[in-house]
């Protein structure tokens, strides 16, 4: 298309016409879960928000040629800001929305070829977006895959370079997972958008400068808490193909803002590709605390049943008392079958070959298993067992205190124990690396307790990240 421009500005000389407005911009960021370039498959939670907001600096976007020596950089420098937010609306459900704005850009001056100046300002291609959820890691499924669906709307400044004549479309399948410390995702859509009719010379008739492209990506970056890596790849896949590859960071700066900063080169001959770009920003997200646990309709039923309808005195008796639930790790029938001969279990003590990384407690309020929001100590143990270098496995421990009876108390304990166990995969915590077990009321911290605080010590959730004696020393998290 570059070689065409140019070659059509020969003709138009003496016309002083403008370039066909366009979109020359190349760059849609992920405003929801993932990464700056990429999503990560996973759709925000119901009622949760994110905004974006960024500034990046372009060098040579849009260079025209001749096919021979003749070169013009109508665009060498272009910077350009973009405002973006999303919000979950359903468990499947996502809208985003995002408007760029040209704020500068200079190059040589057209009017040599013929060509009118551009305008320096001029906002960009608004855009919407729809992302419906198809695959959960949440519900259990091997990956995370969503669909979006855009429209690009056209209301852009098309003197800047900054709007096509119609609306454009796009289309895209995001798929991502978890591979230790690291989260990967790969992308794959098309975009349609309107042709561009740009005329080679006064006497031929016009030709095709802009056509529907086949877009893919791919993303890597780290977990955790504090500094962050992103490694992003978009490439399109067309007459004049083009690719640019972006790397950076993200930095927390308070609870729930972020900055970061990337950079990286374009290869390709597609307008709006350039020699490099540099971005950065800062993004706020906030969501509200997710699901807590896997219960279907059915189990969620008989449980309400069973914590609103006691068994009687007279029955229980009947029914052989089970100290501790333990869920993730698998009897064999010897096992079993030696079960009601074993004594009670205890709560961990590590073993000679065993070494405690950390340990913490989360307290509950009377009969609930709900976790407050955000919970320092489990985003602490999700750091340290990513930290360490050989495979550890974090031990749940749930307990209850005295009031209710005891199948009730155990049943509360397993559900606190699953809600910490939630919480922690949604952190990126491998199901597999999670066991939970369910005490009741057997191992209170105050035997007898007095006063509420006394009581609050006894409804309680036991975290422990377990590791080989050859890792770090135990250090103790403090008690929230």
């Amino acid at each position: 298309m570059a070689a065409a421009l140019l070659g059509c500005s020969v003709a138009w000389a003496q016309s002083n016409d403008q370039l066909p407005g366009f979109e020359l911009e190349r760059l849609e960021t992920n405003t929801g879960r993932g990464t700056l370039l990429v999503g990560n498959g996973e759709l925000m939670a119901p009622g949760g928000l994110s905004v974006n907001l960024l500034g990046h600096y372009q060098r040579a976007p849009l260079t025209l040629s001749d096919g021979g020596d003749q070169r013009l950089q109508i665009v060498r420098n272009r910077a350009t800001s973009v405002f973006a937010a999303s919000y979950g609306v359903l468990s499947w459900l996502e809208l985003s929305a995002q408007v760029p704005f040209v704020v500068w850009q200079e190059g040589e001056p057209p009017t040599s070829v013929g060509l009118a100046p551009l305008s320096g300002q001029g906002v960009g291609t608004p855009l919407l977006q729809a992302r419906l959820g198809l695959l959960s890691r949440r519900q259990r499924k091997p990956v995370d895959l969503s669909a979006d669906l855009g429209v690009g709307l056209p209301l852009g400044n098309g003197l800047a370079l900054a709007g096509d004549d119609g609306p454009r479309f796009h289309a895209r399948v995001t798929m991502g997972t978890s591979l230790s410390i690291f989260q990967s995702s790969l992308e794959a859509g098309i975009l349609f958008r309107p042709r561009i009719q740009i005329a080679t010379s006064a006497l031929e008739p016009a030709s095709s400068g802009a056509s529907s492209e086949v877009r893919i990506g791919a993303a890597l970056a780290t977990t955790g808490r504090g500094l962050r890596g992103e490694l992003g790849l978009r490439a399109i896949i067309a007459s004049q193909p083009a690719m640019e590859v972006l790397g950076g960071v993200r930095l927390p700066l308070l609870q729930g803002l972020d900055a970061f900063a990337m950079a990286g080169p374009g290869v390709g001959t597609a307008p709006g590709t350039p020699l490099f770009r540099v971005l950065a920003g800062v993004t706020f997200r906030s969501e509200p605390p997710p699901k807590l646990s896997y219960l279907d309709e059915h189990a969620d039923r008989e449980l309400q049943l069973t914590l609103a309808t006691p068994t009687p005195d007279q029955r229980e008796e009947l029914v052989r008392p089970t100290p501790n639930w333990e869920i993730g790790v698998e009897r064999s029938p010897t096992q079993a079958a030696v079960a009601d001969n074993t004594p009670p279990q205890r709560p961990y003590q590590p073993g000679p070959q065993e070494r405690l990384v950390l340990r913490g407690e989360v307290h509950f309020t009377q009969g609930n298993a709900e976790l407050p929001g955000v919970v320092p100590l489990l985003d602490q143990a999700t750091l340290r067992l990513a930290e360490q270098a050989r495979v550890g496995t974090i031990l749940i421990e749930g307990h209850a205190d005295k009031e209710g009876g005891d199948a009730s108390n155990m049943i509360v304990s397993l559900r606190r124990a699953q809600a910490v166990r939630r919480y922690l995969i949604d952190q990126g915590v491998p199901a597999a690396r999670i066991r939970i077990r369910g005490f009741g009321a057997d191992w209170p911290v105050s035997a007898t307790p007095a006063t509420e605080q006394e009581r609050q010590l006894n409804r309680r959730a036991e975290i422990l990240v377990i590791t080989d004696a050859e890792d770090p020393l135990t250090t103790q998290a403090p008690i929230p």
